[in-house]
């Protein structure tokens, strides 16, 4: 009865109780049913508890059996330890009471297992130790009664297993399965938890004669229980007893029992699992001889059905491929290095390569592909560790003429079963089949470059060979799925030359001659990974420009295709990149092509890489002066995209002048990386250093100007887009282009340029710290040893940077902004840090609010500008490297003297508990600079650790932890490793996570 039809009555009898329980498993409003279950865990927790458990045993409904046995439980759970040795006794012996007669009375699986597991739970929290629980619990099935612990002390294991009927030898087998399972969550570190542990190696002697009598038994479900039970077992002693041999050989002795469920037609899958299961996670459990005997079960009973299953395209093979393929990996050795001698070792490589020669596509119906991967992958790493591993004057393994037999063969049916499926198959899968499919194909490139690190030349030539022999057989799925794989092996040949000659005869082909006439009927997915075969092998393709002309025609006719378009470009872009000196004479054909490909609807992607194709030929070219003219074409296709923006948004269209705006900037940067001098270039020792320094200068007269004029240009587009973060962003790739530079160029843009951009923004204006980091790069770059300092943009550059953080107020206002203006005043050191301290000077006057707000970071929330702000100040208090102007090392001295007392008492605030842990190194940094740098800096940490304020964070550690602590920093002088121990010791006994500092 509920009171207001909200409250659940507490129970006042075992039959209002039984009637609760039934309620909880009936159908009811959430709100009720939580109700009710939080005054039936009332009940449970009652002292009361152990009677209405015992009460609700004799219950008719199983629901209510269930939850007095668990019942049991949880007052064991709670009360166990604290039972004495009477009450103890009286519990266990209610509980064996009720498994008996339950199991008598033909209880099912529910309740008994129930009961098992808190029988289990009797024996990891009684007080008292109870030593053969399975011999007490067994007697007692066996004669129905109740047997006393003593009288169960002495039975024989083996006596008494076989005279359990075979349902009360189930009943046994759960609580044994129960035991182990249970059991292997205790923590045996655990002093409370050692003696149990100790029990269970007397106990598997038990487990192991029960084991065995239901291994010998007829009956199948009592075998199918063992099996289960078998697994909890070893896989209990798989963390337990790594170094207890005499209790896990009890196991091992019934590996030859258990194995035989094997071979049994109605155990089989049980047994498939279990032995996989075990194979997989606990290999090193069977021995030599229990290998051999897996071996001979696989290759007798095994092999015909998996091999049944393949050719009937039979899912039911699955289990007995994994069984296949867990017992190879488990058997790698014998398999590898016997595989002439070992019948299971050629059973398995034979097996495996049935499978892979099976009909089906991996993804689809064919599960058991993807599973031989995982077979292989181990093959081959086993070689391959093997085999270099070998010292050089060591003779080569006898077995390697066989390993790379097998690899061969492995290459070819491996490359069959990437061939993609017709079309009209294909477009009956769903997403998951495609994505199976694809995943195979991953995979299988995977597996190919562990190999060709073993093969080398040999695989490549066969993988050139399937492709020129599918060419002639106008196989081009077959053809597809040998590029596809050639595609992914580009970095591992191109290491070296020594593939170039097997590369010709596929360079040398017709391939792309014929993938590039679009008047033949190709699928398009083998002119894609054509296309992606092109822009990998493009250093190929480099040192032999004879085959340039059909592979950039072919790309750029693939340009015109929308499915192709996307590859294409990003081939043209690696290609033209590679090979951009080869390519200049076709420049003039490149822009006339990419005219064709610019109107209004072109593609973005596609653009912007085949620009920044061009322009990386047009970096090519010399002299400098023979770049501009193709330059400036190619900003007429930039700023026909501003234009375009300008003209959508005085029409009031903002998301198409966003769209062109983005795209032309993104354009424009994509120019200026690619006309960056590669990284790879030779250096020519005979260069004319005076004509080297006239092309320097080229850059400096009119005509070179016109190309900046004409870049900065771009700019305005900002005026319309200057609230588009992607815009914002984009220019700033623009401006950063030109920073890499070591000479003058054409994106080399004044630093007043970046200097404008800032200064045109506010803290609302999207992506700013995209901003600053720009700001930050260009700081840095100007301050490189061979660089010309800019005072006066730098100046004006922390000018701006200083009414941003006034426009904050404080860092945790936005983190990533504080973050971005502090990493400004970092970059000032040491070469521009004088500007902070010019006399009179704006920013002079601006220096307290500079510093005041990074010592806020410091004690912010914020990660990131909390570690910029330590930084700084690390920076700061260390002697400069350089001195710009003579006595700025006496002024900053200055200024941070007086700033010691506040940084000193964060810093000893954040160590002492206000901090996180994972910031304490970054903050030892600003204490070390202070320690090693100010001679006061001892005094106003003292001052720090023994004031008030101190006290309020912490009370955990007292003046002598607290002396202890300012003795070992100051005594280490700033040692980086130790100084960090020491505080990370110190900030752990703050917090409480230690018992002592000291």
């Amino acid at each position: 009865m509920e009171g207001n039809g909200s409250s659940v009555v507490p129970p006042q009898s075992v039959a209002e109780a039984e009637t609760l329980v039934k309620r909880l498993y009936q159908p009811g409003p959430a709100k009720i049913i939580t109700e009710i279950n939080d005054q039936l865990l009332k009940l449970q927790h009652a002292p009361e508890g152990w009677q209405l458990a015992d009460a609700l045993m004799s219950s008719s409904d199983q629901n209510v059996r269930f939850f007095a046995a668990n019942t049991f439980t949880v007052k064991l759970n709670n009360d166990g330890p604290k039972l004495d040795g009477e009450t103890a006794r009286t519990v266990q012996m209610r509980l064996i009471s009720w498994l008996v007669r339950l199991s008598r009375q033909g209880e099912g699986p529910m309740v008994m297992r129930k009961l098992c597991s808190t029988l289990t739970t009797f024996f990891t929290r009684s007080p008292s130790l109870w030593r053969r629980p399975l011999m007490h619990v067994g007697a007692s099935l066996q004669t129905g009664g109740l047997v006393t612990e003593n009288e169960a002390i002495d039975l024989s294991a083996e006596r008494l297993s076989e005279a359990l009927s075979s349902s009360e030898t189930v009943v046994l087998l759960w609580f044994s399965a129960s035991l182990a399972d249970e059991v292997s969550r205790l923590d045996s570190n655990m002093p409370a938890h050692s003696q149990v542990h100790r029990q269970m190696e007397e106990t598997v002697q038990d487990a192991s004669a029960l084991l065995a009598t239901a291994f010998r038994t007829s009956n199948p479900k009592v075998r199918a229980e063992g099996l289960k039970a078998f697994l909890t077992w070893v896989n209990y002693a798989q963390p337990m007893w790594p170094r207890k041999p005499e209790a896990l050989q009890h196991l091992r002795n019934l590996i030859e029992s258990a194995a035989q469920a094997l071979t049994d037609p109605t155990l089989q899958h049980d047994a498939l699992d279990i032995f996989r299961d075990i194979l997989e996670s606990y290999t090193s459990f069977f021995q030599s001889d229990h290998m051999q005997l897996i071996g001979r079960i696989v290759s007798g009973y095994v092999q015909p059905k998996l091999l049944e299953a393949l050719h009937d395209g039979d899912a039911e093979g699955l289990p007995y491929g994994q069984m296949v393929t867990a017992f190879g990996v488990a058997n790698v050795l014998d398999t590898v290095e016997h595989p002439e001698t070992s019948e299971s070792a050629s059973t398995v490589i034979r097996l495996h390569f049935d499978i892979l020669k099976a009909p089906g596509y991996p993804g689809d119906e064919d599960e058991l592909s993807v599973l031989s991967i995982e077979f292989w992958n181990t093959y081959i790493e086993y070689v391959n560790d093997t085999v270099f591993s070998q010292d050089a004057e060591q003779p080569p393994p006898t077995w390697i003429p066989y390993a790379k037999s097998v690899l061969t063969q492995l290459i070819e049916l491996l490359w069959a079963k990437m061939c993609t499926p017709p079309a009209n198959l294909a477009k009956d899968w769903t997403n998951a089949e495609h994505e199976g499919f694809k995943e195979f194909r991953l995979d299988a490139t995977d597996l190919m470059l562990s190999i060709f690190v073993f093969l080398g030349k040999a695989m490549l030539q066969e993988l050139v060979a399937l492709i020129i022999r599918s060419l002639d057989n106008k196989n081009w799925r077959a053809v597809e799925a040998a590029m596809f794989c050639l595609n992914a092996l580009a970095d591992n040949v191109l290491e070296d030359q020594a593939g170039d000659d097997v590369l010709a005869g596929l360079f040398g082909s017709r391939l792309f001659r014929d993938v590039g006439d679009f008047s033949q009927t190709i699928p398009l997915q083998a002119r894609r990974t054509a296309i992606d075969v092109l822009g990998s092998y493009g250093q190929y393709v480099e040192r032999h420009a004879e085959y340039l002309p059909d592979t950039v025609r072919f790309l750029f006719a693939s340009l015109e295709n929308a499915q192709l378009s996307h590859s294409a470009a990003k081939s043209i872009a690696a290609l033209c990149s590679a090979c951009r000196s080869s390519l200049t004479g076709e420049l003039d054909g490149f822009l006339q092509q990419y005219q064709l490909l610019s109107g209004p609807t072109a593609d973005p992607y596609t653009k912007e890489r085949v620009l920044g194709a061009i322009a990386a030929i047009i970096q090519a070219l010399k002299p400098e002066s023979a770049k501009v003219p193709p330059l400036l074409a190619l900003l007429e296709n930039v700023e026909k995209d501003m234009q375009m923006a300008k003209s959508y948004a005085a029409d009031g269209d903002l998301d198409a002048a966003t769209t062109f705006g983005v795209m032309g900037l993104n354009c424009l940067a994509t120019i200026g990386m690619n006309l960056q001098n590669p990284e790879d270039v030779p250096i020519n020792v005979y260069d004319d250093d005076e004509q080297h320094s006239g092309e320097r200068a080229f850059w400096d007269n009119e005509e070179a100007k016109e190309v900046q004029q004409r870049i900065m240009g771009c700019f305005s587009v900002l005026e319309i887009l200057g609230n588009d973060g992607d815009a914002i962003e984009a220019a700033c790739h623009v401006l950063r282009s030109g920073f890499a530079e070591t000479e003058p160029g054409p994106f080399v843009l004044p630093a007043s340029v970046t200097v404008r951009f800032l200064q045109q923004c506010s803290v609302t204006t999207p992506r700013l710290e995209f901003v600053l980091s720009t700001a930050c790069i260009l700081i840095t770059q100007q301050s490189r040893s061979n660089s010309k300092r800019i005072p006066e943009e730098v100046r004006a550059t922390c000018e701006q940077v200083v009414i941003f953080l006034q426009q904050l107020g404080h860092p945790s206002q936005d983190p990533s902004i504080a973050q971005g203006c502090m990493d400004v005043f970092c970059r000032l050191i040491p070469y521009y840090i004088h500007l902070l301290f010019e006399p009179n000077s704006v920013l002079s006057q601006q220096l307290p609010t500079i510093l005041n707000f990074t010592l806020q970071a410091i004690q912010s929330p914020d990660i990131f500008p909390r570690r910029s702000a330590a930084e700084f100040w690390a920076k700061l208090i260390r002697p400069l490297s350089i001195e710009p102007r003579a006595g700025l090392q006496q002024d900053v001295a200055g200024v941070v003297a007086a700033y010691v007392p506040q940084l000193s008492q964060i810093l000893i605030y954040q160590i002492g508990g206000l901090g996180q842990r994972s910031e304490l190194d970054y903050l030892c940094e600003p204490l070390k600079a202070l320690i090693a740098n100010v001679p006061t800096a001892k005094n106003w940490l003292e001052a720090a650790l023994f004031g008030d304020g101190f006290s309020a964070i912490t009370d955990r550690v007292g003046d002598a932890e607290k002396s202890l602590f300012l003795k070992k920093i100051v005594g280490l002088r700033g040692d980086n490793r130790k100084t960090k121990d020491v505080v990370r010791e110190f900030y752990a006994a703050c917090r409480g996570t230690v018992v002592s500092y000291g």
